[in-house]
């Protein structure tokens, strides 16, 4: 039995090892096919790789500043930033050695902790990260910081295996390229960190409103955690003020009229795992790892929005218009500029004093500079949109750089890219009478002492019987007066007088007088002879006498009026304003240097003795509501109203700044109430006042051609002594002329004259004597008569020389006794001699009376004598 078992045995022994070597040849030949097919695969996958980087275009990193999108900035004049040029996001880009060495530590440590170790790929952290995902189901990331630049300067952020080996290829670039210190550089600059900051100067502006440089441990680590999540690891957000909770939400910013910035603490596992970090590899110590946790993150945090306050919105939208305008004259395309603008990096140099603005900004905010005169309430109307009625605008210029120091277009509004009313036209009224009438009349010969008479006048020319224009007092007219008190009052009459002589009664060529001296100096708004304005409804507004008054067809912006009146003030020059000196690229390279146009349109002799007119309206005219507190300090200026109340204006300069107010609605349907005099002028002077209130005493330089003469100021003449003696009071005033053009002849507009006094008529040879009288009178050059001009009389028509003669018989008198009641004529001596009229010696003789009478009826002589 044993025998036959043995077999047996042996021959189960024998199965099992055929089986073991059949298992090891399944596993042997599996093993082959997997590798095989492992290496198939790998060889698939490599020429899939090989396949992808083939087609991958080739990078040159020395040029990788030029491929960010770096925000430009508008510098105000001491070189501060004064707002972010709009642009998707906000880049600012810093040097390596600008950023504090614990911000580079925070993010190698939260990122890329064998950053200095490896050579663009971690493939220790890439096989960690596949396990932990296989393992636990996440979706970690492997990137190193060099594959992270990679993609967000040459790649897509799509979750692409293809995109994933470009940048791991790109990474691998970056490294054979860059040091390790430029990469990193790169990295902090692009890398995009929540609320619009791309790279950490970014961030550090708009988290903490401080340079990189000057981030502490703490705020480094919360900066560094934003990266991953940048929504949810930020220290604050924004949501809608309808949303805001005030006893919920911690409020960190809410100036916007439309959002609120809030506080949110998400961030702070974040950042304890970054300091976690730091400490773990010895980045920090233990003690400032502790500091780091304790620091009061909220109170640190003074969120900058990156755009300017609401004061300089309407100013850093006309510098970006300005220097739009100044690339495309350069040559570029208007695409280019604004690419340029917008993501070149620029720092734009504005001409914007900061001190000014924010002066500028206070006033504009307080309501009570914006009061009706006559109720003392507030002009506060607010509509449905927010906007605020009525508008207002303001310009403040320095005139002899043409540098716009302060400016705002609108009051009461907080919105960007809104209607700047500082640079748009408006009737300008009175105010355009300096500009177009008066600087041409004293550069053409007229002075400040020329006469002319303010008396009804029609210069309507559709309508010739119309009196055209009336004074701003209706039907009070001054008579004659010179150009300063014109000035002064601000008589329509006299401006248009003026323009008149001055084009020698011709009306183009009245006109274009005008138009010549607004374009010189800057005011381009203007309708000429040649040039007539056609409306949308085709029909064509020709120039007129209205334009003399403000009344012209497209108006005149502040702007363009500030500088106007800035040639009187820079002593005849007319200086182009500019909103910035220079541009830069992002390297410092000068792209733009913006010099401003110069012309001389007066000589500073005119221009003095224009500004010394304007004084007078400001001393004692229209505009003495601008008078500045520093009194060592003379303004000059002028008033304007339209007529229908619509535009108020002071417009005015001291030798320091010129500047322009304007008010009214933006509708232009309602009237203001008081007068521009009264409205206006108190705005300009609450800024102006500020301004000037701790500069040194300064006066209008005086060119040594300039001398005084005293003149009568109704003639303009040299005086008399009857201009001394003169019925409305002396005449006599002292004025300035250009050398050359004072008066040479003697008033002779103030005569002596005999009046019978109880008509008021001339004395003539049958005035009696007891009722003559010697009085002075002015002898208009034109005679007045009232009843020409529906019983109009000027101020001063009380002192004309009488028109009439005195008439015994006309004007109800009678001839003086001198006969008896004897037809026969004999003398009687009995009469008084006291009588008129009686020969030489008293000598009564009847031929002498006849003799004198001979031109009278003789019955008429008795009837008179008798009537004694």
């Amino acid at each position: 039995m044993s025998r036959n078992r043995q077999p047996e045995n042996t021959n189960n022994k024998s199965n099992k090892k055929t089986k073991k070597k059949n298992i090891k040849k399944i596993i042997l030949l599996l093993t082959v096919i997997i590798v095989l097919i492992g290496f198939i695969a790998a060889g698939a996958a490599i020429g899939i790789v090989a396949g992808i980087i083939k087609d991958t275009e080739p990078i040159d990193a020395s040029n990788i500043y030029d491929l960010l999108d770096q925000s430009s900035f508008i510098l105000d004049s001491e070189g501060q930033v004064l707002e972010k040029v709009q642009s998707t996001g906000y880049r600012d880009i810093v040097s390596y050695n600008q950023i504090p060495s614990h911000l580079v530590d925070a993010f190698i440590a939260i990122e890329d902790e064998r950053f200095w170790n490896h050579s663009g790929l971690d493939l220790r952290r890439i096989f960690g990260v596949i396990w932990t995902n296989l393992r636990t189901g996440s979706r970690q990331g492997a990137s190193t910081i060099s594959q992270q630049l990679a993609k967000n300067i040459y790649l897509t952020h799509d979750q692409t295996y293809t995109r994933k080996i470009q940048d791991m290829y790109y990474g691998i670039q970056l490294e054979k390229q860059l040091s390790k210190q430029q990469i990193l550089e790169a990295y902090l600059n692009t890398i995009y960190l929540g609320s619009g900051a791309d790279g950490v100067q970014a961030a550090a502006q708009i988290y903490f409103s401080k340079d990189v440089s000057e981030l502490t441990v703490a705020e480094s680590a919360l900066i560094a955690g934003i990266a991953r999540n940048p929504l949810r690891f930020s220290p604050m957000i924004s949501i809608y003020k309808e949303n805001v909770d005030e006893e919920k939400h911690y409020i960190l910013d809410d100036r916007d009229s439309i959002v609120t910035i809030i506080y949110q603490d998400s961030f702070q596992p974040r950042q304890r795992l970054v300091l976690n970090n730091m400490k773990r590899l010895g980045m920090i110590n233990e003690a400032t790892y502790e500091a780091a946790l304790d620091e009061d993150i909220k109170s640190s945090l003074k969120p900058n929005r990156m755009v300017a306050e609401e004061f300089t919105s309407y100013f850093g939208d006309l510098i970006q218009s300005d220097v739009l305008k100044s690339l495309v004259n350069k040559g570029y395309s208007r695409e280019e500029a604004s690419t340029m603008l917008h993501s070149g990096g620029l720092r734009i140099y504005s001409t914007m004093d900061p001190n000014l603005q924010r002066i500028l900004d206070e006033e504009y905010a307080k309501q009570d500079n914006f009061k009706n005169p006559r109720t003392g309430e507030v002009l506060l109307e607010v509509g449905e949109d927010g906007n605020v009625q009525p508008q207002s605008a303001m310009v403040v210029l320095d005139h002899t750089s043409g540098e716009i120091k302060a400016l705002v277009g609108g009051r009461g509004s907080t919105d960007r890219r809104i209607y700047n009313r500082a640079i748009n036209p408006r009737q300008a009224g009175s105010a355009i009478k300096p500009i177009a009438v008066y600087t041409p009349a004293i550069d053409m010969g007229f002075t400040a002492g020329t006469v002319i008479d303010d008396v009804p006048v029609y210069f309507d020319r559709g309508d010739p019987t119309r009196r055209y224009p009336t004074n701003f007092e209706r039907n009070r007219y001054r008579g004659l007066i010179t150009i300063r008190e014109s000035v002064r009052h601000s008589s329509n009459v006299g401006a248009v007088v003026t323009i008149e002589q001055l084009g020698n009664y011709n009306d183009n060529a009245a006109f274009n007088i005008m138009f010549d001296y607004m374009q010189k100096m800057g005011i381009s708004t203007v309708v000429t002879p040649d040039n007539p304005h056609i409306d949308s409804r085709g029909r064509t507004h020709d120039a007129t006498y209205s334009t003399a008054l403000g009344g012209m067809t497209y108006g005149v912006s502040p702007l363009d009026l500030t500088a106007a009146y800035g040639t009187l003030a820079n002593e005849g020059v007319y200086t182009q304003p500019i909103t910035f000196t220079k541009v830069t690229d992002r390297h410092g390279n000068l792209i733009i240097e913006n010099t401003t146009e110069r012309n001389r349109v007066v000589s500073p002799e005119v221009a003095y003795i224009m500004t010394d007119m304007l004084r007078t309206v400001v001393t004692s005219g229209t505009g003495t509501n601008a008078n500045l507190s520093n009194r060592q300090i003379p303004v000059a200026g002028k008033t304007g109203t339209t007529n229908d109340a619509k535009d108020f204006w002071f417009v005015g300069y001291t030798p320091y700044y010129t500047a322009a107010t304007w008010i009214g609605y933006d509708t232009n349907e309602k009237t203001l109430p008081g007068t521009s005099g009264s409205t206006a002028a108190p705005i300009w002077q609450s800024v102006m006042d500020r301004i000037h209130s701790e500069l040194s005493a300064k006066n209008f330089q005086r060119p040594d051609n300039i001398i005084a003469t005293n003149i009568c100021r109704k003639s303009g003449k040299l005086p008399t002594e009857y201009c001394l003696e003169a019925p409305e009071g002396n005449t006599v005033i002292s004025e300035i002329f250009i050398r050359g053009t004072q008066p040479t002849e003697y008033c002779d507009l103030h005569v002596m004259a005999d009046i019978h006094v109880p008509t008021g008529k001339l004395a003539t040879e049958y005035t009696p004597p007891w009722e003559i009288e010697s009085r002075i009178f002015v002898d208009r050059p034109i005679p007045y008569y009232p009843e020409e001009h529906g019983g109009i009389v000027p101020d001063d028509y009380a002192y004309d020389l009488p028109k009439e003669y005195y008439d015994p018989l006309e004007d109800g008198g009678s001839l003086p006794p001198f006969l008896d009641d004897s037809i026969d004529g004999s003398i009687d001596n009995g009469y008084p001699n006291d009588f008129w009229p009686y020969p030489p010696d008293n000598n009564l003789d009847e031929d002498y009376y006849e003799d004198y009478y001979e031109e009278y009826d003789e019955d008429l002589i008795i009837d008179s004598i008798l009537s004694y």
